[in-house]
């Protein structure tokens, strides 16, 4: 029996082959005046949200329904959960990472051109 090619590169480590295409990264943006829009903004900030601050902001307790219509919308928002004080559960803390953080102000750069 023969052995399997050697598919080391340069440096030694070996690549792991992929058999999918990579993955087109191009979220769109939310109706401007939204809750999505409002929400993506802040994060395109580099703000996390929680949902008693969007309450008192917004007067929605929809936070999570929001932050969802951002993932359908290709933005994928990260969500942990925190313990805070005065809260028997722990609640989510949602935010985004710095790759669309970056790629978010690029849209909005251009749309304002």
């Amino acid at each position: 029996m023969k052995n399997a090619p050697n598919r080391a590169n340069d440096s030694g480590a070996f690549e792991q082959l992929s058999l999918l295409p990579e993955l087109e990264f191009k979220p769109t943006l939310p109706s401007l005046h939204s809750r999505e829009w409002l929400a993506l903004g802040e994060m395109l900030q580099g703000k996390a949200l929680e949902q008693p601050e969007w309450l008192a902001r917004t007067g929605s307790w929809r936070l999570a329904a929001t932050i969802k219509e951002l993932g359908y919308l290709g933005w994928q928002p990260v969500s942990i959960l925190v313990h805070r004080h005065g809260f028997k559960r722990p609640i989510a803390r949602y935010s985004l990472g710095q790759a669309f953080i970056r790629l978010g102000n690029a849209m909005l750069a251009e749309l304002s051109q």
